[in-house]
């Protein structure tokens, strides 16, 4: 007799389902990859409106290319850690699959749940470093990218037919209708096939020393949406096992110091949240303000194990001493709150739900002209420029890039000098409070607007624009949403989403919420999404 348990969730997948009413039993489905898992999957499970993966690379490649098969590519598995021979196997489907009329648009690498990765021998590494890894190794593919969503947004490991499931339903929703998602795998697991047999589209890539296998399911399906690529080349014996024998092989995370510099949080004060001053009591909002400081700064220690000294910049001081220095010069700020003779108001523009990296390209700041129109309004003559802070000094070169000869820069005034000490990494205030005045990262949505969006997993990457160490991320956004509840409590638990900064809005009603939603309401929804 069959197992109820067992035949009762095949029943309900749609792809092993096919495979058990052609051959009746439940050994070939488990041939075929399944595993039973205790999830009962629906929409609401996928979490289509949580945007937890990013999209944008493909959204650039339907907007350059023609296309009438439009498919994504998918694979998944432990990428404990990923090879060459991983994306040696997506290029080889895509090309194959062009050869075939498709249109490839993008790819993605799915790494499993810790709770299957560690059934693995050898594993050294969690789901965050190894998402990490991944999105370091397509960062920069024109087509590539990562779904953190198997890995870090579900409890524990399901099955590869759901991720597949699941990614065609959020691209469908998120980015075009017509998107079919393709799973490629490797010849070690052949038998995957059954699955692609009545339905949906599969691709194998053969490796070595699983060839016997691999030509027995060649033979077997040989279906127009079957597709068997034999593969002599080199990478066929490429294998993550392999080099976690190695005991070089280590992905540990940096151990910090005080030599590293201190961590400094730039205190804006109550500006950020001049929008609640009308119906807040001032004292009210600034005690409130105060105790999330002081539980940031603690947060941020904790993550550091107390390695790294955690200070701020109290903002009212940078701005008095550069008015002092600045007095009566020429100057042209791309500070929000420093105000010289002339503002150049600008962004950088990232994804959202992306490794952020990398800034698409700078923008005027949402409710601004575009920067080109600000900077034709400039008069001729020698100017200082004025800016926060500066990482890289890639933006401030980019302004001065669109500057006409007319305009020269004589000197560079950054707001983050006066604090003389050594400096690990500076972040605003503003950014982690949800709703705040030009808080949050600036970001492109699904649907090409643009959004601004909280310090926070799943929109930020709290790794690449916090120097957070990986490992903590997820922790973190759990705790800075927890610290934004209690903020919106202190302050009466009233306040509406319509009462926010218009980039947050834009982004909370694009995942559904409306304009009187609660902010502690949208607090809730996202820490139980999180945990």
């Amino acid at each position: 007799m069959e197992d109820n348990k067992y035949l009762e969730k095949i029943l309900k997948d749609e792809y092993y389902s096919e495979v058990y009413k052609k051959y009746l039993n439940t050994d070939t489905v488990i041939k075929a990859g399944f595993i039973l898992d205790d999830f009962e999957l629906n929409e609401e499970f996928y979490l289509l409106d949580f945007l937890t993966t990013p999209v944008n690379k493909i959204i650039e490649n339907l907007g350059k290319i023609k296309y009438n098969n439009p498919v994504v590519l998918l694979t998944t598995g432990g990428f404990d850690p990923i090879h060459e021979g991983h994306l040696y196997m997506m290029e080889f489907a895509k090309k194959t699959l062009k050869q075939n009329g498709y249109d490839v648009v993008g790819g993605y690498f799915s790494p499993s749940h810790d709770n299957y990765v560690t059934t693995k021998p050898y594993c050294k590494t969690s789901r965050s470093e190894r998402v990490e890894l991944c999105q370091e190794i397509v960062k920069d593919s024109n087509w590539l990218m990562i779904d953190p969503w198997e890995s870090m947004y579900v409890k524990s490991y399901i099955n590869f037919t759901d991720v597949i499931k699941r990614l065609e339903l959020y691209l469908q929703k998120h980015v075009n209708k017509k998107i079919k998602v393709v799973y490629v795998f490797g010849g070690d697991n052949s038998e995957f096939m059954y699955c692609f047999e009545n339905k949906g589209i599969g691709v194998c890539i053969e490796r070595e020393g699983y060839s016997k296998i691999f030509n027995e399911m060649k033979q077997k399906f040989t279906g127009k949406n079957n597709f068997f690529i034999n593969n002599k080349s080199i990478v066929s014996t490429y294998s993550s096992r392999t080099i976690r024998k190695k005991e070089t092989y280590s992905l540990t995370e940096k151990d910090y110091c005080t030599d590293d510099g201190e961590y400094v949080i730039r205190d804006e004060g109550l500006i950020p949240l001049h929008n609640y001053k009308e119906i807040i009591d001032e004292n009210i909002l600034e005690n409130a303000r105060r105790y999330f400081l002081e539980d940031l700064k603690k947060l941020f220690s904790d993550c550091f194990e107390n390695k790294l000294n955690i200070k701020t910049i109290d903002m009212k001081k940078q701005l008095e001493i550069a008015e002092n220095i600045l007095y009566n010069k020429n100057t042209i700020s791309l500070d929000t709150y420093y105000k010289g003779k002339y503002n150049i108001e600008t962004s950088r523009l990232f994804d959202i739900s992306d490794v952020q990296k990398k800034y698409i390209n700078l923008i005027g700041r949402i409710g601004f002209d575009s920067i080109e129109s600000q900077i034709n309004k400039i008069d001729e003559g020698n100017y200082i420029l004025v800016d926060d802070d500066s990482a890289t000094g890639k933006t401030i070169r980019e302004v001065m890039g669109l500057l006409p000869e007319k305009i020269n820069i004589e000197q560079i005034y950054l707001l983050a000098n006066i604090f003389n000490e050594k400096i690990f990494d500076i972040v605003d205030f503003r950014d982690f409070i949800i709703g705040a005045s030009s808080g949050g990262l600036v970001v492109r949505l699904p649907n090409k607007e643009v959004a601004r969006a909280p310090y926070m997993l799943p929109y930020v990457s709290l790794k690449s624009r916090a120097s957070i160490p990986a490992i903590k991320e997820m922790e973190m956004s759990i705790k800075i949403w927890e610290l934004n509840k209690e903020f919106y409590k202190k302050i009466g638990g009233n306040i509406k989403l319509s009462q926010t900064d218009i980039g947050f809005k834009k982004l909370m009603n694009y995942i559904g919420f409306d304009d009187n939603t609660l902010l502690i309401d949208i607090c809730d929804w996202h820490i139980e999404k999180l945990k």
